[in-house]
């Protein structure tokens, strides 16, 4: 598995990259929320579950395209379960299809201690160049 490069956005959320495996075409990165996610109910909050479906999907779309800088142009979240403080979550993504212009991603956010699926989301990015 190749290791993308370091992300600000990916440190903020908890997350370290496990990386890209260019055999099947999927990206994984490892999340532990903080506090700073919580919101008042204890669980965490469903932007940060939707920022981190994004970042994750972002390092399939950054391999999928080349390595070429790219945008979030539409995203649609499903919020299938809470996460809550401290649980490990493994985020998947995989590109479904690109062209010249924009990629096509999916994307799961799964409990890492039973695999239970947390959120998933299917996005459309821009290439920017």
């Amino acid at each position: 598995m190749e290791k993308p490069p370091p992300i600000k956005a990916r440190d903020l959320l908890g997350g370290e990259a496990i990386g890209f495996d260019e055999d099947t075409g999927v990206g994984k990165v490892r999340y532990i929320p903080d506090e700073g996610l919580m919101n008042p109910a204890g669980t965490v909050l469903g932007g940060y579950l939707s920022a981190m479906l994004d970042d994750v999907a972002g390092m399939a779309t950054w391999y999928a395209g080349g390595k070429r800088m790219f945008a979030t142009a539409q995203m649609s979240t499903s919020f299938l379960r809470a996460a809550k403080l401290g649980e490990p979550l493994i985020g998947e993504s995989t590109v479904t299809g690109h062209g010249k212009r924009q990629a096509f991603a999916e994307a799961t956010l799964s409990r890492e201690s039973d695999g239970r699926i947390i959120a998933k989301a299917t996005l459309v990015q821009t290439f920017l160049d």
